[in-house]
């Protein structure tokens, strides 16, 4: 190989390099300001905001229902693990975002999401309870979640 070849190799190699370099942003990985997302409404934007800017709103009792039910579904029809093919939850939420008013869509997310997980843990405590050692996605005799009573709290 010749000189010329290998600084030839060199300077396509710089190039490719720098081509596929991802842009250094200013704010880390913010987008720039002014910046549309086209996919989510303005309301829906969660960027720049902390854990604390959040907060915990009222949701109708009826939405508070469906969203425990559909932790008990995945429970009882898949031990626990969310279905890959469906999308039940993020639908129910959807659903209900789009009727209640935009500034307060971003915590009724967040709100909906931390009752379900609520739930979830519940039901992955009282599982425990009755099959010691179960772990998330083992099979077990779901006829034992006949005798869960939503919104009790099986520790007390």
């Amino acid at each position: 190989m010749t000189i010329n070849a290998l600084a030839r190799m060199m300077v396509n190699r710089d190039r490719y390099q720098r081509q596929s370099a991802t842009p250094n942003l200013p704010n880390g990985s913010l987008p720039s300001k002014g910046h549309v997302n086209p996919y989510y409404p303005e309301s829906m934007n969660i960027t720049g905001m902390k854990a604390s800017d959040f907060k915990t709103i009222p949701v109708s009792k009826e939405v508070e229902e469906q969203v425990k039910d559909i932790a008990f579904q995945h429970m009882k029809k898949n031990y626990g693990m969310t279905d890959p093919n469906r999308s039940d939850l993020a639908d129910a939420i959807k659903a209900y975002v789009s009727k209640i008013p935009e500034k307060d869509r971003v915590h009724a997310v967040r709100t909906l999401t931390n009752i379900h997980r609520a739930e979830a843990v519940k039901l992955d405590e009282f599982v425990k309870s009755r099959v010691p050692g179960w772990q998330v996605g083992q099979p077990f005799d779901t006829s034992i979640l006949n005798e869960y009573r939503q919104g009790v709290d099986m520790k007390a």
